[in-house]
């Protein structure tokens, strides 16, 4: 099997999907476990570049001072604030109306000291080095002047922080997520690169087999594209849905879910395969061209489309047809196109004069110009109709083969010049025609005089060469030349036999003695004289068991048989079959012989038949060319049709006759 085969065979593209389908799940399974073991210890690392752009601390910072907010104002007891922050690494300082809440005696100075802080004072005097999504006293009600409602005393004030010492542990812990998270997305975008390398594979040799080049759908293509696209996000949007909630619950931390993990990756991995087969299946339909055709969506729009196209191109057909019809009534034919123009520039004349001279009291004079110019026009039109009807007729005449016949009294201009072209036409046509037939006969009689004059010597040739093949002559080697004239000089008799028939038959001089004739009885005798079953072939012969009569020459058609039976022996590859029919199909007898030829057959049907054609460009046969030629020849000299067909390797001639009596 070559490399095409091989790429696609079944296990090859089975192998391919499997990878594909393989390299998802890795990448889902070490994703998810990278995921799940941040969940553990809660999603330090956050994709930032460095520990002090750390969202997880700036968060609990935040959340420390929010909280610690609520606690100063009454909002939640201590024992709840100390239970909310029991978590946080660092410190915190607030006081109000007297009343501190701290773990820790902190300053500005220290405060600002730390990696991460935050100090928050009613008058919006905050300081701080985190990205804060809440502060503290930024939600008292402001009134229409722009002042608080709500009133701090002085001192109030809020300190968080947590310094590198306290944020170490942190620290170690957001850098060993950022390595596994690295090292994630670096094995994830290996199997991605590797997913997508062997999915293009996949494009390329999806519904293609190794032995054809044709596509071959599956049972799966049969779904509409509707439902297809429905299947591939319901699947898939269910089970990447249902994940991404298990993935969320591990990160939040609520809940030992981690038994979950593995359902959740097959299901996922499953679907996927599932999306991936669905996307093949598109793939094969858009290459196979049925796209369209499995798409409602598409045929119910061609439908529509082609419903308002035939609306509209019959509208327009029919304003078309409506303005062909007027022209054609007005200005189709030349008399009426001339009348309507010596009526349009009559009109203008008459409407010139009246102009002119209406104002002079010359309206008699107007007439009369009027009059006479009407009188030239249509004399002058007449005449033009009468030439161009003229023109019309030799034309006619010349096309049902007269071409002697010349216009003569030809009004002067267009016509006379016409008249003289038409005549040189005919001239040049009948001087071609009479060089045809002058060479045609030429050629005829050329063959038929070179075949008649070569018998005489072709006979004492072959005499000769008989009698010397009969004698023991010496050296050895004269018997074995002997032998070779006298096969050549018979195929030299051969061939010109066949060339004084064929010049016969197609220079017309042939006679046919055509009469009843049964076809079954004409194509046993050819079979049987032929000994096609000894020549290495195997013959399937199907031939009715009634009488099919054809009206033909017998000689003629015995010929004809044995000429193509005979190219089958010859030209019929050893051991394969020919088939011989003969069978009655819409009341014609119709007798086809089919072949596999041994040799490469590179000619057209249409040529195979010409005289001195052979199918073995290479001449390594006895052939002469003449035999396809003679059987056409007689074939359609006594009536029937003569047609041949290639087909790769196969040869087939078939031969029809009108069955008698019908």
């Amino acid at each position: 099997m070559n490399i095409k085969g091989i790429l696609r065979s079944t296990a090859a593209k089975f192998i391919a999907f499997a990878g594909i389908v393989g390299c998802f799940a890795a990448a889902v399974i070490i994703g998810e476990n990278a995921i799940a073991g941040c969940g553990r210890d809660g999603m330090i690392y956050q994709f930032e570049t460095d520990f002090s752009q750390s969202s997880y601390m700036a968060g609990q910072v935040n959340n420390t001072a929010v909280t610690l907010e609520a606690a100063l104002e009454g909002g939640i007891s201590r024992q709840e604030f100390e239970q909310q922050t029991r978590d946080f690494p660092g410190s915190y300082y607030g006081v109000m109306n007297g009343t501190v809440i701290s773990n820790a005696e902190l300053n500005d100075s220290a405060t600002q000291n730390a990696a991460f802080y935050l100090i928050a004072r009613p008058d919006d005097a905050t300081q701080s080095n985190i990205s804060w999504y809440y502060m503290p006293f930024d939600d008292e009600p402001i009134d229409e002047y722009n002042v608080r409602s709500t009133t701090y005393p002085l001192g109030t004030v809020i300190r968080v922080c947590v310094t590198s010492e306290q944020a170490a542990q942190y620290q170690e812990m957001w850098s060993a997520q950022k390595n596994t998270f690295t090292h994630t997305i670096y094995i994830v975008l290996m199997l991605t690169a590797a997913a997508l390398a062997l999915f293009v594979y996949l494009l390329f040799v999806t519904g293609r087999r190794p032995e054809d080049e044709e596509m071959h759908l599956v049972t799966l293509d049969r779904l509409p594209v509707e439902g297809n696209v429905v299947l591939f996000w319901s699947v898939l949007g269910t089970a990447a849905g249902l994940n991404i909630a298990l993935m969320s619950e591990l990160l939040s931390g609520s809940g030992d879910l981690s038994f979950l993990l593995l359902p959740s990756v097959l299901f996922v991995v499953a679907a996927f395969a599932f999306a991936l087969e669905l996307t093949l299946s598109l793939v094969r339909l858009l290459k196979a061209g049925s796209l369209a055709r499995r798409s409602w969506c598409i045929r119910a729009f061609r439908w529509c489309f082609n419903k308002i196209g035939v609306l509209c191109t019959g509208m327009w057909h029919g304003l078309g047809r409506l303005r062909l019809a007027f022209t054609k009534a007005l200005l189709g034919n030349y008399k009426t196109r001339n009348v309507v123009l010596l009526f349009t520039a009559y009109s203008v004349v008459l409407a010139f004069l009246a102009a002119a001279f209406a104002g002079v009291g010359g309206s008699f004079f107007a007439f009369v110009l009027g009059v006479g110019w009407f009188l030239a026009a249509g004399y002058f039109l007449i005449r033009r109709i009468d030439g161009f009807d003229r023109i019309v007729a030799a034309v006619q005449r010349m096309r049902g083969g007269d071409l002697s016949f010349r216009l003569t009294d030809m009004p002067e201009g267009v016509f006379a010049a016409m008249a003289e072209d038409l005549g040189s036409l005919g001239d040049g046509m009948q001087a071609a025609l009479q060089n045809e037939v002058r060479a045609e006969r030429m050629k005829s009689e050329l063959i038929t005089n070179v075949s008649h004059d070569l018998k005489t010597p072709l006979t004492s040739i072959l005499s000769y060469s008989d009698l010397l093949s009969q004698l023991e002559l010496t050296p050895e080697e004269a018997n074995d030349y002997a032998k070779i004239i006298h096969q050549k000089s018979l195929r030299l008799k051969n061939l010109t036999s066949d060339l004084f028939d064929i010049s016969k038959v197609q220079s017309g001089v042939e006679q046919m003695v055509c009469e009843r004739l049964d076809a079954v009885t004409l194509v046993r005798q050819a079979l049987a004289e032929q000994e096609a079953q000894n020549s290495g072939l195997v013959l399937k012969v199907t031939l009715p068991e009634r009488e099919l009569p054809i009206w033909a020459d017998g000689r003629k058609m015995s010929r004809v048989l044995e000429n193509l039976i005979g190219n089958c022996v010859k030209y019929a590859m050893k051991g394969t079959r020919v088939f011989v029919s003969l069978d009655e199909r819409d009341g014609k007898a119709v007798f086809e012989v089919k072949n596999t030829a041994n040799y490469e057959m590179d000619f057209a049907a249409d040529e195979i038949t010409e005289r001195f054609v052979r199918g073995d460009a290479a001449r390594s046969t006895e052939g002469s060319g003449l035999g396809l030629a003679i059987a056409k020849s007689y074939t359609e000299a006594c009536g029937g049709m003569f047609e041949v067909e290639v087909d790769g390797d196969q040869f087939k001639v078939r031969i029809s006759f009108p069955v008698y009596g019908l």
